[in-house]
């Protein structure tokens, strides 16, 4: 019975990505600045080099792919992954249109893979492990396509509430559309958000020197600046394609009033906190 939900949970994961593809691919290229900052300090401690073969697992339209394929070049290669063929499809047309040539492209279910053992030199996956229900088996698929030695690096959100961003448009949205919402997620995003469980998790799933580092970001932006569009876009867009505009206009309301809340000098002062988890696949 177990097994059916999760099975369950998981074919809901992918028509719910499914749906949303359409939306980050729209704003994938805008928030290129903001996924180089997520991206760079994962890739630095996962110890990402030119020549190295690499697996990104949940890559949605295309980062960090991209930017691994970049940084491996030009004999190492990566292969973009996701659980969603539409939001692949993102990742495909922005690797065309930068010309790079050192990528693959496959629909992976992170808790069973496709590849054969000690595939790969690196493992990333930036915010996507905890869309898996069944973490413990993505971790260990992840340990055995890695070559002994190699190494994983997995980004989660830390809590809701440090996360300005998200805590202001759940907010908003519960408030609007309810709690409940069958099309609005509002608690597996936040599924690592204690401290520890990701690192205990990979350590069980075979992992050494496993550990987690908390990274912390303060943006501030012009109060001017309507800085949430595309994520409302990227996370409510089906939800919002069959609202009335009644529903429109009171969440619009709500995330404004929202924001309003961290206005100081001008500026919106926000908070972001993510964590990394990180570990080495030991020899045989």
């Amino acid at each position: 019975m177990q097994d059916q939900d999760a099975d369950a949970r998981k074919e809901s994961v992918r028509r719910i990505w499914g749906e949303r593809g359409q939306y980050w691919d729209r704003h994938a290229d805008a928030l290129a600045e903001m996924a180089d900052t997520l991206n760079r300090p994962m890739l630095e401690a996962a110890g990402i080099q030119p020549g190295q073969h690499v697996l990104d697992l949940a890559s949605g339209a295309g980062e960090p792919a991209l930017t691994i394929a970049r940084l491996v070049a030009p004999e190492g290669t990566v292969c973009a992954s996701d659980l969603s063929g539409e939001m692949l499809a993102g990742a495909e047309r922005r690797a065309k249109a930068a010309g790079l040539a050192n990528m693959g492209f496959e629909i992976v279910d992170m808790e069973a893979m496709p590849f054969d053992d000690a595939r790969f030199d690196r493992v990333t996956c930036r915010f996507g492990l905890m869309f898996s229900p069944r973490p413990e088996r993505a971790l260990a698929e992840v340990r055995r396509v890695l070559v002994a030695g190699g190494r994983a690096a997995f980004m989660v959100w830390g809590p809701r509430a440090e996360c300005t961003m998200f805590d202001v448009l759940a907010g908003a949205a519960a408030d609007v559309f309810g709690a409940e919402d069958e099309k609005i997620d509002y608690e597996t995003p936040f599924a690592f958000a204690e401290s520890g469980r990701l690192a205990a998790l990979m350590a069980e799933a075979g992992f050494a020197d496993a550990k987690e580092v908390s990274l912390r970001f303060a943006p501030q932006i012009p109060a001017a600046q309507p800085f949430w569009q595309a994520q409302v876009d990227m996370g409510l867009g089906p939800r919002l394609a069959d609202a009335t505009a009644d529903e429109r206009a009171a969440l619009d309301e709500a995330i404004q009033q929202g924001f309003a809340r961290t206005i100081k000098d001008g500026l919106y002062h926000l908070s972001m906190h993510a964590r990394l988890g990180l570990g080495t696949a030991p020899a045989a």
